[in-house]
């Protein structure tokens, strides 16, 4: 009579100890589809975070040009041709600059054409100011009215 495998004293006392080769390579599989998930959502996490910051720099700076602007139209300081758009150095788009001092206050605004035929300010009368930016991709300009403080004092005075 011939033993089979099973009743084999040699077989039976070599049991399994650990893990098999294919449990491993399931187990290295999850492993890795589980690090390409993080890595990818770490990768989408920091390209919105970069966005932000640029969408924060671009409205701080954008924030400040309007701030510099509607302040000397307060003050009575400012006149049409006082802001001028000028080619930024990308050739794309405008830089908006301070004609006295040629400082540049915002760049990157969209280009309709020359930088030069955009008006900035325009002065609608009685003191009230439109400062009108255009930035690209946008489909609207950011407009802007402000008044001449001292014109509009005066004006108040003389109609009493």
């Amino acid at each position: 009579m011939s033993q089979g495998p099973a009743s084999s004293p040699s077989v039976s006392r070599r049991r399994q100890r650990g893990v098999s080769l294919v449990e491993l390579m399931v187990a290295m599989l999850v492993g890795s589809l589980v690090i390409l998930a993080a890595g990818s959502l770490f990768q989408e996490v920091n390209a919105n975070a970069r966005d932000v910051l640029r969408l924060a720099d671009r409205q701080a700076v954008l924030s400040y040009a309007l701030d510099t602007i509607t302040a000397a139209v307060r003050r009575g300081d400012a006149s049409p041709g006082d802001y001028v758009l000028r080619p930024a150095p990308d050739g794309k788009t405008c830089t908006l600059h301070e004609a006295d001092s040629g400082e540049p206050l915002i760049d990157g605004l969209a280009d309709d054409g020359a930088c030069e035929d955009d008006q900035v300010l325009e002065e609608l009368g009685g003191g009230l100011y439109r400062i009108t930016l255009h930035l690209p991709h946008a489909k609207a300009p950011i407009l802007l009215h402000a008044v001449d403080r001292l014109q509009a004092v005066s004006a108040a005075e003389n109609a009493e």
